[in-house]
């Protein structure tokens, strides 16, 4: 009994302990009497891995006069003096201060207003700055504390955030705070990874309170991290430690508003103030450019713009400093520039395609409209960008359409329509969205109407349809692929082999095992290894793996099918293990399948993958496939990746595709029970980041391809592309904690020379080629932090040359003899990177620059491929 009456007693004295607990913690500030606190602010940039001594920071100190001014059981009205406000910066020799006071902050206070014990409003005058207007709202946010632990939704200067509390004691609690809404104001950013930028952010804030529950310390601490995702190590990172810490009491009482409510109180504050929500706003100074006008930019990089230059440093790293003042230039001064820089229009339009605004596009046309070749070289540029304006995919469909003003020139035309496809996938539309459902509806109109019986035409379309990647026209494609004609099926099966793997499901893959194996009619074979790309990228099951390899047993007669599959299986088992485990599971399973008679297949068909570059430089790698057919080239491709982590996405690519040349070079083997009688053609087929061009014909018809042979005009190099194109494309803003705003920006561009030549003997039946991609990538990247007096910031370039040569040697004198060379010339990767703090809007200014720069060299080599081709290089050699 008396264990009992204890009990009850003790949980009593427990409860009323708990209720005395949630009254006190309810005033953080006591009522009716003014507390001094002491307000630091230490920000600091970082250059990630760097192992430097010299720091780049700056400190704001205030002592603050809080007092309640009105209060009620559960509202709170503060009033908050900035007083003694100074910043400080470190110097460069060590244990040096640079300090200046700030005497511009006005003395007028500011207010905060608590409802239920939380922050809720800012009242602070009109006129003060945004950057201050920040800080005032983060001060009113640290007074934000939830005393039971667990996960809640709090929104303060950061905007909306996940919170998680951890109440270590009536005196000490802890958050910590992910996934603010305000770390993700996101301007622009590449959908793809591996050009994508990584971002993380993290704020953790600790609360030391009196035994009475009265604020003694509030500290947060916080990260931001900026990286490139293909290369981490490479990027900035920011640290702000935000401290209000209690100095003392006044116990003179403060003269209290007197009303009713605490909205009648602040209504009385309102001839002078203002009401604010507490969750900060951008300062946009931070982001502002020098006062400087593109014409007087372009003129302090005009020699690294000339045709010469293209594929080299000089002219990537000069278009990611024009970019950003582009990107905000008007119509009239674009034209201006046109007019007064005749000798690099060429580039002049690449970087007006990057600006992606309806000024720049707007300029093109005004001044360029008459000249196809320049306009051309405009849209092949523009079909890359990341988030252009609504108003030019507009205007590009206005201009297909348009009866009364048609695009008389037919590669213009076929340009434009590929843009257009390009531009409307890579703003994303909605399924249901207007624009994207009439872009749609034309090109399958087209294709089903006006293209009905025109070969070209069709193809054209479906190649709109690639670069549209609409997940509702698969079927579409798949009915042209199953159905069409040699060149329409296989067109489509490029189109299709480009989708997301995500857009297929089972029945779609039952028609793509349709065309390789061939169960209800004959496809082409450049459509059979499409197909079996697709089959194999969707992750086959072991059933379907031991179905593949029984077909290498089959009586299939053409050999080199054969040979593509088992050099697609090798390439995929050096890329993945999962992959590779299986393979050699159900290859042990078939003794009779894995023997020399069947695995050394006698085709000339070459499907390689190899590292060109890793860590420092960015991960890139090289797919080559080389598809013979009767000893002639049907379809050859080189495709340039970037790589990040697991993912990865394409940077180039070159496809060169013939038909009906086994009659001059072919070699007609026993097992050979078809006749190539297609016409005689050659093009080649260029994708820039996944987005196919238009495709250029070297020749159509025998006649052309002898006109070609005998006055040699292929035999001298050729350019295929030229063009600086867009990669990173990154653009963001951060409030931190402390109410200041840190600017983030990363530009990166490529520049590409892509040239060849063919020298092709009939009397002494051999034939030599050479594909040469000078490239040149820069990345320029920035991180701006500051609030109306202080900034420091941290800058990056990175820059290199990476270069690629494809030798072919054919020699068809007795037999077919093909020797492939694939070389990566010396290469060096450069990295410069500026850190710099700068003190303003004070009596004396400072500012501090912290510089480093190193370089990484990557020797030159020559790519293995595979023993067949050494073999084959030997003979030829002799």
């Amino acid at each position: 009994m008396f264990n009992r009456l204890f009990f009850i007693i003790s949980l009593i004295v427990f409860l009323i302990n708990c209720c005395s607990l949630v009254a006190v913690h309810s005033q953080l500030i006591p009522f009716a009497r003014q507390e001094t606190f002491a307000l630091n602010n230490k920000v600091t940039v970082k250059q990630l891995n760097s192992l430097s001594s010299q720091e780049t920071s700056y400190t704001f100190n205030s002592v603050l006069k809080v007092s309640s001014v009105w209060n009620s059981k559960k509202d709170q009205l503060l009033q908050v003096h900035f007083t003694n406000n100074r910043v400080k910066a470190p110097r460069k020799k060590a244990k040096k201060e640079f300090f200046q006071p700030i005497t511009k902050i006005p003395d007028r206070p500011f207010y905060i207003s608590l409802r239920n014990g939380k922050p809720v409003n800012v009242i602070a005058h009109t006129y003060r700055d945004q950057s201050l207007l920040n800080m005032e709202k983060a001060v009113a946010s640290l007074l934000q504390i939830q005393h039971e632990s667990g996960l809640t939704t709090e929104v303060d200067v950061l905007g909306e955030c996940k919170t998680f509390y951890s109440a270590r004691s009536a005196t000490r609690v802890e958050k910590l705070k992910t996934d603010c809404s305000h770390w993700d104001l996101k301007v622009n950013y590449r959908a793809e990874k591996p050009l994508g930028i990584r971002l993380s952010s993290q704020e953790m804030v600790e609360y030391d309170l009196s035994e009475e529950g009265m604020l003694m310390k509030a500290q947060s601490v916080e990260t931001h991290r900026m990286s490139l995702e293909a290369q981490p190590d490479v990027g900035s990172q920011v640290e702000s430690l935000f401290v209000l810490e209690h100095t003392g009491s006044d116990e003179k009482s403060v003269k209290q508003l007197i009303f009713k409510s605490l909205d009648e109180a602040i209504e009385s504050l309102l001839e002078w103030y203002r009401v604010f929500e507490i969750n900060g706003d951008v300062d946009g100074v931070i982001s502002e450019s020098k006062d400087q006008t593109l014409m007087q930019l372009i003129s302090s990089y005009v020699k690294d713009l000339y045709d010469d230059q293209t594929g080299k440093e000089g002219m990537a790293k000069a278009f990611v400093h024009l970019l950003p003042l582009a990107r905000i230039t008007k119509q009239s001064e674009f034209k201006d520039i046109l007019n007064e820089y005749p000798d690099i229009q060429f580039q002049l339009v690449d970087l007006l395609a990057a600006v992606q605004t309806k000024d720049a596009h707007n300029a093109v046309y005004e001044l360029l409209e008459s000249d196809d070749e320049l306009l051309e070289q405009y849209l092949k540029s523009l079909a890359v960008g990341t988030h252009p304006d609504t108003a030019i995919i507009e205007d590009l469909l206005e201009r297909l359409q348009s009866p009364a003003q048609p695009i008389a020139n037919d590669k213009l035309s076929d340009s434009v329509l590929q843009t257009l496809a390009s531009l409307t996938k890579q703003l994303g539309f909605e399924p249901g969205n207007a624009l994207l459902l009439k872009i749609r509806s034309f090109i399958l109109n087209k294709l089903e109407s006006e293209c009905a019986d025109d070969e070209a035409c069709k193809t054209r379309y479906i190649r709109a349809l690639q670069n549209l990647q609409d997940p509702s026209t698969v079927d579409s494609l798949l009915n042209l692929a199953l159905d069409g004609e040699t060149k329409i099926s296989v067109t489509a099966m490029q189109a299709l082999r480009s989708f997301p793997v995500t857009y297929f499901n089972e029945k779609h893959l039952q028609k793509f095992s349709q065309i390789f194996y061939q169960t209800q009619r004959r496809y082409d074979t450049s459509a059979r290894t499409l197909a079996l790309e697709i089959i194999l990228t969707m992750k086959p099951s072991k059933e379907q793996l031991d179905q593949l390899l029984d077909y290498l047993n089959s009586n299939d007669k053409h050999f080199e099918i054969k040979t593509y599959v088992i050099q697609k299986l090798n390439v995929l088992a050096e890329k993945c293990s999962k992959f590779r485990a299986l393979l050699k599971k159900c290859l042990k399973e078939r003794p009779h399948i894995n023997n020399y008679n069947i695995m050394a297949q006698k085709g000339l068909t070459t499907v390689l993958s190899r590292h060109l570059s890793w860590s420092p430089a960015f991960n890139e790698s090289l797919l080559s496939v080389q598809e013979i057919y009767r000893g002639v080239l049907k379809r050859g491709s080189v495709e340039l990746f970037l790589s990040a982590g697991r993912e990865e996405t394409s940077l180039c690519k070159l496809d060169i595709y013939t038909s009906g040349l086994t009659s001059f070079v072919g070699d007609s083997g026993p097992d050979d029970n078809e006749y190539d009688d297609s016409p005689v053609t050659a093009g080649m087929e260029i994708s820039i980041q996944s987005v196919l061009q238009r495709p250029l014909v070297f020749f159509n018809g025998q006649a052309e391809l002898m006109g070609h042979v005998w006055k040699g005009t292929a035999s001298e190099p050729t350019p295929a592309l030229q063009a600086t194109t867009l990669t990173q494309d990154f653009e963001h803003y951060v409030i931190l904690a402390s109410g200041a705003t840190a600017y983030m920006r990363v530009i990166g561009f490529r520049s590409i020379d892509l040239y060849g030549k063919v020298e092709l003997s009939l009397w002494n039946r051999n034939a030599q080629t050479e594909i040469m991609q000078n490239t040149a990538a820069a990345v320029h990247g920035i991180m701006k932090v500051g609030f109306t007096y202080a900034q420091v910031s941290n800058e990056f370039m990175l820059s290199y040359e990476p270069r690629i040569s494809l030798l072919a040697d054919l020699d068809f004198y007795s037999g077919i003899k093909l020797c492939i060379q694939l070389q990566r010339p010396q290469m060096f990767l450069n990295h410069t990177n500026t850190r710099s703090v700068n003190v303003k809007n004070t009596a004396r200014r400072y500012s501090k620059e912290v510089n480093s720069k190193h370089s990484h060299k990557f020797p030159g080599s020559t790519l293995a491929l595979n023993q067949k081709n050494n073999e084959m290089c030997n003979m030829i050699s002799q």
